[in-house]
Protein backbone atom coordinates (compact mmCIF):
# COMPACT_ATOMS: atom_id res chain seq x y z
CA UNK A 1 0.00 0.00 0.00
CA UNK A 2 1.42 3.80 -1.01
CA UNK A 3 0.40 6.88 0.72
CA UNK A 4 -2.73 7.28 2.37
CA UNK A 5 -4.86 4.13 3.42
CA UNK A 6 -8.06 4.04 0.83
CA UNK A 7 -11.40 4.07 2.59
CA UNK A 8 -11.67 0.19 1.37
CA UNK A 9 -8.04 -0.10 2.87
CA UNK A 10 -9.23 1.59 6.51
CA UNK A 11 -12.83 -0.83 6.63
CA UNK A 12 -10.85 -3.92 5.94
CA UNK A 13 -8.16 -2.81 8.35
CA UNK A 14 -10.77 -2.19 11.25
CA UNK A 15 -12.64 -5.35 10.72
CA UNK A 16 -9.90 -7.53 10.68
CA UNK A 17 -8.10 -6.03 13.69
CA UNK A 18 -11.53 -5.50 15.02
CA UNK A 19 -12.50 -9.48 15.05
CA UNK A 20 -8.68 -10.68 15.50
CA UNK A 21 -7.87 -9.16 18.78
CA UNK A 22 -9.78 -9.02 21.29
CA UNK A 23 -8.28 -6.49 23.84
CA UNK A 24 -5.70 -3.89 22.65
CA UNK A 25 -3.38 -3.50 25.69
CA UNK A 26 -2.74 0.28 26.16
CA UNK A 27 -1.20 -0.42 29.72
CA UNK A 28 1.30 2.83 30.48
CA UNK A 29 3.82 3.34 33.03
CA UNK A 30 3.74 7.02 34.14
CA UNK A 31 6.66 7.81 36.17
CA UNK A 32 5.78 5.53 39.46
CA UNK A 33 2.11 5.28 38.71
CA UNK A 34 0.57 2.75 36.91
CA UNK A 35 -2.38 2.86 34.61
CA UNK A 36 -4.20 0.14 33.23
CA UNK A 37 -5.95 1.73 30.33
CA UNK A 38 -7.61 -1.84 28.64
CA UNK A 39 -9.87 -0.86 25.53
CA UNK A 40 -12.13 -3.49 24.29
CA UNK A 41 -11.28 -3.54 20.27
CA UNK A 42 -14.30 -5.56 18.69
CA UNK A 43 -16.47 -5.74 16.07
CA UNK A 44 -19.19 -4.05 17.56
CA UNK A 45 -16.85 -0.28 17.64
CA UNK A 46 -16.62 -0.71 14.22
CA UNK A 47 -19.32 1.83 12.99
CA UNK A 48 -17.89 4.08 15.37
CA UNK A 49 -14.04 3.39 14.82
CA UNK A 50 -14.92 4.25 10.71
CA UNK A 51 -17.26 7.14 11.61
CA UNK A 52 -15.10 8.98 13.27
CA UNK A 53 -12.95 8.87 10.04
CA UNK A 54 -15.35 10.21 8.04
CA UNK A 55 -16.17 12.63 10.46
CA UNK A 56 -13.30 14.08 11.86
CA UNK A 57 -15.06 17.04 13.64
CA UNK A 58 -17.33 14.27 16.09
CA UNK A 59 -14.57 11.43 16.93
CA UNK A 60 -10.90 11.25 15.40
CA UNK A 61 -8.60 8.05 14.97
CA UNK A 62 -5.46 8.61 15.05
CA UNK A 63 -2.12 6.64 14.45
CA UNK A 64 -0.64 4.29 16.97
CA UNK A 65 2.20 1.75 16.68
CA UNK A 66 1.64 -1.63 15.77
CA UNK A 67 4.29 -4.01 16.70
CA UNK A 68 3.29 -7.23 14.61
CA UNK A 69 1.54 -5.41 11.87
CA UNK A 70 4.96 -3.11 11.14
CA UNK A 71 6.99 -5.79 11.88
CA UNK A 72 5.37 -7.92 9.49
CA UNK A 73 5.52 -5.34 6.80
CA UNK A 74 8.96 -3.94 7.24
CA UNK A 75 11.32 -5.00 5.01
CA UNK A 76 14.17 -3.61 7.54
CA UNK A 77 14.02 -3.66 11.33
CA UNK A 78 16.87 -2.46 13.43
CA UNK A 79 18.05 -1.14 16.72
CA UNK A 80 19.98 2.60 15.92
CA UNK A 81 21.85 5.05 17.90
CA UNK A 82 21.22 9.05 16.73
CA UNK A 83 23.96 10.32 15.57
CA UNK A 84 25.23 14.24 15.46
CA UNK A 85 23.30 14.88 12.23
CA UNK A 86 19.83 14.98 12.59
CA UNK A 87 17.91 12.37 11.16
CA UNK A 88 20.80 9.84 10.23
CA UNK A 89 21.60 6.95 12.60
CA UNK A 90 24.01 3.96 12.68
CA UNK A 91 22.61 0.75 12.63
CA UNK A 92 23.76 -0.79 16.01
CA UNK A 93 22.20 -4.67 15.40
CA UNK A 94 19.89 -5.86 12.23
CA UNK A 95 16.83 -8.05 13.50
CA UNK A 96 15.64 -8.22 10.10
CA UNK A 97 16.71 -7.07 6.04
CA UNK A 98 20.46 -6.83 5.41
CA UNK A 99 21.49 -3.52 6.66
CA UNK A 100 24.67 -4.30 8.83
CA UNK A 101 26.32 -3.12 12.10
CA UNK A 102 27.63 0.23 11.27
CA UNK A 103 25.61 1.34 8.59
CA UNK A 104 24.43 4.99 8.56
CA UNK A 105 21.00 5.28 7.80
CA UNK A 106 18.84 8.08 6.89
CA UNK A 107 15.63 9.20 7.35
CA UNK A 108 14.43 12.50 7.27
CA UNK A 109 11.11 12.06 8.75
CA UNK A 110 12.56 11.71 12.01
CA UNK A 111 14.31 14.59 12.64
CA UNK A 112 12.62 16.85 15.52
CA UNK A 113 10.95 19.92 14.79
CA UNK A 114 12.23 23.19 16.10
CA UNK A 115 11.47 23.28 19.92
CA UNK A 116 11.20 19.36 20.18
CA UNK A 117 12.45 18.04 23.99
CA UNK A 118 14.32 15.20 25.00
CA UNK A 119 11.81 12.29 26.55
CA UNK A 120 13.27 12.95 29.98
CA UNK A 121 11.25 16.46 29.84
CA UNK A 122 7.94 15.13 28.85
CA UNK A 123 5.52 15.87 31.27
CA UNK A 124 4.80 12.79 34.21
CA UNK A 125 1.19 13.29 35.12
CA UNK A 126 -1.33 11.37 33.09
CA UNK A 127 -3.51 14.21 32.69
CA UNK A 128 -1.02 16.30 30.98
CA UNK A 129 0.47 12.97 29.07
CA UNK A 130 -3.04 12.34 27.30
CA UNK A 131 -3.96 16.22 26.78
CA UNK A 132 -1.00 16.32 23.82
CA UNK A 133 1.58 18.83 22.99
CA UNK A 134 5.07 18.48 23.13
CA UNK A 135 4.65 14.93 23.49
CA UNK A 136 3.06 14.74 20.23
CA UNK A 137 6.20 15.51 18.90
CA UNK A 138 9.29 13.34 17.56
CA UNK A 139 11.24 13.99 20.48
CA UNK A 140 15.05 15.34 20.55
CA UNK A 141 17.03 12.74 21.92
CA UNK A 142 20.80 13.15 22.27
CA UNK A 143 23.59 11.44 20.07
CA UNK A 144 24.08 7.92 21.45
CA UNK A 145 20.53 7.74 22.14
CA UNK A 146 19.21 4.10 20.79
CA UNK A 147 15.74 3.41 18.60
CA UNK A 148 14.09 0.61 16.83
CA UNK A 149 13.35 1.54 13.08
CA UNK A 150 10.60 -0.41 11.06
CA UNK A 151 11.39 0.63 7.58
CA UNK A 152 10.45 0.18 3.97
CA UNK A 153 12.68 -0.01 1.78
CA UNK A 154 12.10 1.68 -1.42
CA UNK A 155 14.59 2.40 -4.31
CA UNK A 156 13.89 5.81 -6.50
CA UNK A 157 15.44 7.53 -8.98
CA UNK A 158 18.03 9.32 -6.06
CA UNK A 159 18.77 5.77 -5.00
CA UNK A 160 17.86 4.11 -1.21
CA UNK A 161 14.49 5.38 0.36
CA UNK A 162 13.25 4.62 3.51
CA UNK A 163 9.49 4.71 3.78
CA UNK A 164 7.01 3.60 6.80
CA UNK A 165 6.23 0.30 7.72
CA UNK A 166 2.86 1.54 9.63
CA UNK A 167 -0.24 1.06 8.20
CA UNK A 168 -0.76 4.95 7.87
CA UNK A 169 2.04 5.55 6.29
CA UNK A 170 3.22 7.55 9.13
CA UNK A 171 6.98 7.55 9.95
CA UNK A 172 6.62 8.04 13.80
CA UNK A 173 4.45 5.42 14.23
CA UNK A 174 7.19 3.14 12.40
CA UNK A 175 9.41 3.87 15.51
CA UNK A 176 10.25 2.20 19.08
CA UNK A 177 12.38 5.15 21.17
CA UNK A 178 14.04 3.76 24.53
CA UNK A 179 15.36 6.10 27.23
CA UNK A 180 16.60 4.97 30.37
CA UNK A 181 15.69 1.19 29.40
CA UNK A 182 11.87 2.32 29.02
CA UNK A 183 10.16 1.60 25.85
CA UNK A 184 8.08 4.46 24.12
CA UNK A 185 5.82 4.40 21.08
CA UNK A 186 3.54 6.64 19.69
CA UNK A 187 -0.22 5.54 20.80
CA UNK A 188 -3.56 7.31 20.54
CA UNK A 189 -4.45 5.96 24.63
CA UNK A 190 -7.70 8.54 24.21
CA UNK A 191 -10.80 8.72 21.37
CA UNK A 192 -10.98 11.41 20.62
CA UNK A 193 -7.40 12.67 21.73
CA UNK A 194 -4.03 13.15 20.04
CA UNK A 195 -1.20 10.35 19.38
CA UNK A 196 1.36 10.50 21.88
CA UNK A 197 4.54 9.55 22.75
CA UNK A 198 3.45 6.93 25.60
CA UNK A 199 5.78 4.75 28.05
CA UNK A 200 5.31 0.82 26.96
CA UNK A 201 5.23 -1.97 29.35
CA UNK A 202 7.52 -4.11 26.83
CA UNK A 203 11.19 -4.68 26.80
CA UNK A 204 13.41 -4.92 24.72
CA UNK A 205 14.29 -8.53 24.31
CA UNK A 206 10.88 -9.55 24.73
CA UNK A 207 10.02 -7.07 21.50
CA UNK A 208 13.24 -8.47 19.88
CA UNK A 209 11.71 -12.12 19.88
CA UNK A 210 8.20 -11.30 18.90
CA UNK A 211 9.66 -9.58 15.90
CA UNK A 212 12.44 -12.59 14.82
CA UNK A 213 9.23 -15.14 15.45
CA UNK A 214 7.12 -13.05 12.93
CA UNK A 215 9.83 -13.05 10.43
CA UNK A 216 10.52 -16.78 10.99
CA UNK A 217 6.33 -17.34 10.10
CA UNK A 218 6.77 -15.26 7.08
CA UNK A 219 9.49 -16.86 5.88
CA UNK A 220 7.79 -20.33 5.86
CA UNK A 221 4.51 -18.92 4.76
CA UNK A 222 6.41 -17.05 1.70
CA UNK A 223 7.56 -21.57 1.22
CA UNK A 224 3.66 -23.20 1.65
CA UNK A 225 2.60 -20.53 -0.75
CA UNK A 226 5.36 -21.53 -3.52
CA UNK A 227 3.79 -24.92 -3.62
CA UNK A 228 2.83 -25.87 -6.83
CA UNK A 229 0.28 -28.67 -6.36
CA UNK A 230 -2.12 -26.12 -5.18
CA UNK A 231 -4.07 -29.13 -3.10
CA UNK A 232 -0.74 -29.66 -1.18
CA UNK A 233 -0.98 -25.63 -0.49
CA UNK A 234 -4.34 -25.51 -0.01
CA UNK A 235 -3.83 -28.21 3.34
CA UNK A 236 -0.46 -26.66 4.36
CA UNK A 237 -2.29 -23.03 4.37
CA UNK A 238 -5.13 -24.63 6.93
CA UNK A 239 -2.60 -24.00 9.55
CA UNK A 240 -1.71 -20.76 9.35
CA UNK A 241 -5.76 -20.01 8.96
CA UNK A 242 -5.38 -20.26 12.81
CA UNK A 243 -1.70 -18.13 13.32
CA UNK A 244 -0.99 -16.14 16.51
CA UNK A 245 -0.49 -13.17 13.98
CA UNK A 246 -3.36 -11.71 12.11
CA UNK A 247 -1.17 -10.39 9.07
CA UNK A 248 -0.37 -14.48 8.80
CA UNK A 249 -3.95 -15.40 8.98
CA UNK A 250 -5.22 -13.01 6.45
CA UNK A 251 -2.29 -14.17 3.93
CA UNK A 252 -3.01 -17.73 4.14
CA UNK A 253 -7.05 -16.61 3.47
CA UNK A 254 -6.13 -14.79 0.61
CA UNK A 255 -3.98 -17.56 -0.79
CA UNK A 256 -6.34 -20.01 -0.21
CA UNK A 257 -8.93 -18.19 -2.50
CA UNK A 258 -6.62 -17.99 -5.23
CA UNK A 259 -5.29 -21.73 -5.08
CA UNK A 260 -8.08 -22.44 -7.32
CA UNK A 261 -10.52 -25.43 -7.75
CA UNK A 262 -7.94 -28.17 -5.98
CA UNK A 263 -8.56 -26.13 -2.71
CA UNK A 264 -12.38 -26.79 -2.42
CA UNK A 265 -12.17 -29.54 -0.54
CA UNK A 266 -9.64 -27.77 1.99
CA UNK A 267 -11.93 -24.80 2.53
CA UNK A 268 -15.33 -27.13 2.76
CA UNK A 269 -14.11 -29.03 5.40
CA UNK A 270 -12.64 -25.67 7.15
CA UNK A 271 -16.25 -24.25 6.97
CA UNK A 272 -17.68 -27.52 8.76
CA UNK A 273 -14.60 -27.62 11.41
CA UNK A 274 -15.80 -25.50 14.64
CA UNK A 275 -12.25 -24.33 14.92
CA UNK A 276 -12.32 -22.15 11.77
CA UNK A 277 -15.89 -20.78 13.10
CA UNK A 278 -14.37 -17.46 14.12
CA UNK A 279 -13.57 -17.40 10.24
CA UNK A 280 -16.16 -18.40 8.51
CA UNK A 281 -16.77 -14.95 6.62
CA UNK A 282 -13.43 -15.52 5.36
CA UNK A 283 -13.50 -19.17 4.43
CA UNK A 284 -17.02 -18.14 2.39
CA UNK A 285 -14.94 -15.53 0.27
CA UNK A 286 -12.07 -17.83 -0.12
CA UNK A 287 -14.63 -20.78 -1.46
CA UNK A 288 -15.92 -18.54 -3.76
CA UNK A 289 -13.23 -16.86 -5.26
CA UNK A 290 -11.48 -20.90 -5.61
CA UNK A 291 -14.53 -22.02 -7.29
CA UNK A 292 -16.53 -19.29 -9.08
CA UNK A 293 -19.34 -19.94 -10.76
CA UNK A 294 -19.21 -23.81 -10.29
CA UNK A 295 -19.69 -23.38 -6.47
CA UNK A 296 -22.84 -21.20 -6.80
CA UNK A 297 -25.56 -24.09 -5.80
CA UNK A 298 -23.41 -24.75 -3.07
CA UNK A 299 -23.06 -21.24 -1.52
CA UNK A 300 -26.78 -20.73 -2.24
CA UNK A 301 -27.62 -24.05 -0.37
CA UNK A 302 -25.55 -22.75 2.38
CA UNK A 303 -27.02 -19.63 2.14
CA UNK A 304 -30.75 -21.65 2.49
CA UNK A 305 -29.33 -23.01 5.62
CA UNK A 306 -28.54 -19.58 7.40
CA UNK A 307 -31.90 -18.44 6.20
CA UNK A 308 -34.00 -21.46 8.08
CA UNK A 309 -31.19 -20.28 11.02
CA UNK A 310 -32.65 -16.76 11.34
CA UNK A 311 -35.98 -17.58 10.29
CA UNK A 312 -35.94 -19.56 13.41
CA UNK A 313 -33.32 -17.31 15.70
CA UNK A 314 -34.70 -13.61 14.12
CA UNK A 315 -37.94 -13.75 16.40
CA UNK A 316 -36.32 -14.59 19.59
CA UNK A 317 -34.17 -11.55 19.62
CA UNK A 318 -34.09 -8.40 21.26
CA UNK A 319 -33.46 -4.79 20.15
CA UNK A 320 -29.63 -4.60 20.74
CA UNK A 321 -29.37 -7.68 20.58
CA UNK A 322 -25.51 -7.45 18.33
CA UNK A 323 -24.08 -5.96 21.66
CA UNK A 324 -25.56 -8.44 24.54
CA UNK A 325 -22.75 -10.57 23.86
CA UNK A 326 -19.56 -8.47 23.99
CA UNK A 327 -16.87 -11.67 23.66
CA UNK A 328 -14.51 -11.54 20.93
CA UNK A 329 -15.99 -14.87 19.15
CA UNK A 330 -19.81 -13.76 19.30
CA UNK A 331 -21.71 -16.59 17.59
CA UNK A 332 -23.96 -14.36 16.43
CA UNK A 333 -21.74 -11.82 15.12
CA UNK A 334 -19.75 -14.62 13.10
CA UNK A 335 -23.03 -15.89 11.69
CA UNK A 336 -24.31 -12.51 10.59
CA UNK A 337 -20.71 -12.02 8.69
CA UNK A 338 -20.77 -15.44 7.51
CA UNK A 339 -24.57 -15.08 5.73
CA UNK A 340 -23.63 -11.06 4.59
CA UNK A 341 -20.69 -12.93 3.00
CA UNK A 342 -22.49 -15.81 1.50
CA UNK A 343 -25.04 -13.01 -0.09
CA UNK A 344 -21.97 -11.09 -1.97
CA UNK A 345 -20.42 -14.49 -2.57
CA UNK A 346 -23.79 -15.37 -4.55
CA UNK A 347 -23.80 -11.77 -6.85
CA UNK A 348 -19.76 -12.20 -7.27
CA UNK A 349 -20.40 -15.73 -9.32
CA UNK A 350 -23.86 -14.74 -10.24
CA UNK A 351 -25.56 -17.71 -9.95
CA UNK A 352 -29.53 -16.88 -10.59
CA UNK A 353 -31.51 -19.59 -8.30
CA UNK A 354 -30.09 -17.51 -5.64
CA UNK A 355 -32.51 -14.71 -6.33
CA UNK A 356 -35.39 -16.45 -4.72
CA UNK A 357 -33.06 -17.19 -1.12
CA UNK A 358 -31.65 -13.85 -1.29
CA UNK A 359 -35.39 -12.07 -1.64
CA UNK A 360 -36.68 -14.70 1.38
CA UNK A 361 -34.23 -13.60 3.52
CA UNK A 362 -34.50 -9.94 2.71
CA UNK A 363 -37.99 -10.04 3.39
CA UNK A 364 -37.26 -11.81 6.36
CA UNK A 365 -34.78 -8.99 7.51
CA UNK A 366 -37.13 -6.06 6.88
CA UNK A 367 -39.99 -7.79 8.65
CA UNK A 368 -37.95 -8.01 12.27
CA UNK A 369 -37.25 -4.74 13.90
CA UNK A 370 -34.36 -6.52 15.96
CA UNK A 371 -32.99 -7.21 12.60
CA UNK A 372 -33.59 -3.96 10.63
CA UNK A 373 -31.36 -2.25 12.87
CA UNK A 374 -30.98 1.20 10.61
CA UNK A 375 -27.49 1.33 13.37
CA UNK A 376 -25.83 -0.61 10.85
CA UNK A 377 -27.51 -4.34 10.52
CA UNK A 378 -29.51 -2.79 7.78
CA UNK A 379 -26.57 -3.65 5.39
CA UNK A 380 -28.68 -7.11 5.06
CA UNK A 381 -31.38 -5.93 3.23
CA UNK A 382 -29.40 -3.66 0.82
CA UNK A 383 -26.93 -6.64 -0.26
CA UNK A 384 -29.97 -9.38 -0.43
CA UNK A 385 -31.93 -6.49 -2.74
CA UNK A 386 -28.79 -5.76 -4.59
CA UNK A 387 -28.55 -9.42 -5.28
CA UNK A 388 -31.84 -10.11 -6.58
CA UNK A 389 -31.99 -6.80 -9.05
CA UNK A 390 -28.44 -7.49 -10.32
CA UNK A 391 -29.85 -11.53 -10.98
CA UNK A 392 -32.66 -10.54 -12.55
CA UNK A 393 -31.61 -8.13 -14.97
CA UNK A 394 -28.66 -10.21 -16.21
Amino acid sequence: MSGKPTYQELTNFFYNCARWVPKLDLTSRVASMHMNLSVSFRVGLLPTLLFGFLHPTLAGIRTSFSLDYCSWHATDIVLVELTPRPGVFRVVESWKGNLEAGSPVAVPGLQPAPGAIEISAYPRRFAEIENGGLNEQIPAQPSGSRMVLFLKNEAGASGEQWRPADFFGEMKTSVVWIDGGQLYRFQQVVNPGPSILAPWDMGLDKMKDRVREIHRVQLELAKVIAVEDSAVRAEALKFYVRSDFREAQQLALSELGKSGPRALATIREMLSDPVFADDGAELVKAFAEAGGESVGEELERRLQEQLTFWQATGPTLSLGWWNQDPTPHAPLRGRYAQTLELVRALERVHYRPASITAGQLGNLWRSLPQLDDPSGLSQMVTECDQLVDKLRRN
